[in-house]
């Protein structure tokens, strides 16, 4: 996934992203967290739950780190 430099973003304003792999499969983002590693790293992962062929949402959520997004889109909804 690629950022402008200097970007900034709500944690809300992620809830409800449409996340598109390289392969072209659909996610809805439902949150974010920082996972922390054993020598105090912070690593960003995106709470993800995958749609089916049929536009309906998976059971299950992923959890994947931002840094693993490469090649990724996110398409953000608007705040109602």
């Amino acid at each position: 996934m690629k950022l402008s430099p200097n970007s900034t973003i709500s944690v809300d304003a992620l809830r409800g992203a449409i996340v598109t792999n390289k392969h072209g499969s659909e996610f809805k983002c439902i949150g974010l967290a920082l996972n922390i590693s054993p020598t105090n790293l912070l690593e960003p992962i995106l709470h993800l739950e995958e749609y089916d062929g049929e536009g309906e949402l998976m059971e299950g959520t992923l959890g994947i780190p931002l840094s693993s997004l490469d090649g990724w889109s996110i398409q953000l909804q608007p705040l109602n």
